[in-house]
């Protein structure tokens, strides 16, 4: 730990802190005349600069010699420790270092896994919706893309088993399923922790592999999340059937660009062999290393969970204040985003040209299907505005709502 350093004691001060008490981030809007809702980018007031200045101080003055050269491909050897050490810490989780891959943010994990088990026409499952970078990542991998739609209790389980089953049938088993199980973008969803098992045995029973993305485990709100689906493989009969993968940019800043993989020993060497770089950012990665060692990342994690928590209460008591009855939307427990379901008459691309003429954007539902469908649904984000932004964007949204319905 490095808190009895004099230079981390110096600069780690409780000013240097300060931001995880304030209560008047950003109440004032940012001057733009378009309100986006669309991004799910994180908000700049929570980026910890003063005590990311410090960990940069020491990194430069006790490991220059390492962190400015070339890095192992597998990644800095401390921040997987790091990762490790964390897993066991909030899940209870064993993980040994051999099962970490160091990676340029999860986009890069997702492309890698795409790279190493795809080849051209593999059919693949996803969610419906899901996150669009994943399916995009996948197309250019030349997959073929089928979508199981999703419940409250996540991925629908009797039209996965009929579609592994048709699949399987057809002798082109799927080689993943491919899920985001907590705070899912862009519904918000959680998986039941019934469900989570469920998917597990289905993947089993037809041979095919889970992708758990897990970018917005971190961010909770309320209650607990359920163990992640490698916890639950990890500690099954049958092992091995989970490759999961996360981020740092939603839980310390997305500039570092760093993610990783967690998965079987045998798995991580086949990507760490199509790893085309000389280490991940090791510059960053001791950085964040410094940072999470000394005690500071869970400290954040607790800060920007009240922080984003506080966003969404303030976008859901615009939606019920400005959108018409007839619009309903989830009310997700963490994560960074709200799925909104219009009527069936409703088409939101053609909508969203109407709202841009109000002063406000946002990410057509059309978007978050591999299919094109959805095009009565809406993604709303409230990552990254002020609060002043969200009650206004919402209320200028709800005129656009008002005039089409």
């Amino acid at each position: 730990m490095l808190d009895t350093n004099p230079l981390y004691e110096q600069l780690w001060s409780a000013q240097a802190r300060s931001w995880g008490n304030r209560t008047d981030w950003g109440t004032t809007p940012r001057t733009a005349s378009m309100i986006s809702l669309a991004w799910g980018l994180p908000d700049p007031a929570t980026f910890p600069a003063n005590q990311l200045t410090a960990a940069t101080e020491l990194v430069l003055r006790d490991h220059a010699a390492t962190a400015l050269q070339y890095g192992n491909v597998q990644g800095y050897r401390r921040l997987i420790e790091v990762l490790c050490k964390k897993f066991k810490d909030d899940e209870g989780l064993t993980v040994t270092p051999e099962q970490v891959l160091i990676t340029n943010g999860s986009s890069h994990a997702l492309s890698l896994i795409a790279r190493v088990l795809l080849d051209p026409g593999d059919p693949i499952v996803v969610e419906a919706p899901t996150f669009v970078g994943a399916v995009n990542t996948f197309l250019r991998a030349l997959a073929a893309p089928y979508e199981v739609l999703l419940d409250e209790e996540g991925i629908g389980f009797a039209d996965l088993d009929r579609t592994l089953g048709h699949l399987q049938a057809e002798g082109r088993a799927a080689k993943f399923i491919y899920t985001i199980p907590s705070f899912q973008n862009p519904t918000g969803l959680t998986m039941s922790f019934a469900r989570r098992h469920e998917l597990l045995d289905l993947a089993v029973e037809h041979g095919a592999l889970i992708v758990e993305d897990d970018a917005y485990r971190d961010i909770c709100f309320e209650g607990e999340v359920p163990p992640s689906l490698f916890a639950i493989d990890s500690t099954g009969d049958i092992r091995g059937h989970v490759i999961r993968t996360g981020t740092f940019s939603k839980i310390l800043a997305a500039g570092l660009r760093l993610g990783w993989v967690v998965a079987p020993a045998e798995m991580i060497e086949k990507l760490t062999a199509f790893k085309d770089d000389g280490g991940t950012n090791p510059f960053a990665a001791h950085v964040a290393a410094t940072f999470a060692e000394a005690g500071e990342l869970a400290l954040h994690i607790t800060d920007l969970r009240q922080h984003y928590r506080r966003k969404r209460d303030i976008m859901l008591r615009a939606m019920r204040a400005y959108f018409p009855r007839s619009v309903q939307w989830t009310e997700p427990t963490g994560g960074f985003f709200i799925w909104v379901t219009l009527p069936e008459r409703v088409d939101t691309t053609a909508l969203q040209q109407r709202a841009w003429e109000e002063g406000v954007d946002f990410v057509p539902g059309a978007r978050c299907f591999a299919s094109g469908e959805g095009s009565r649904y809406l993604r709303l984000a409230f990552s990254y505005n002020t609060p002043d932004e969200i009650e206004e964007g919402i209320k200028r949204l709800g005129r656009t709502l008002a005039t089409v319905l």
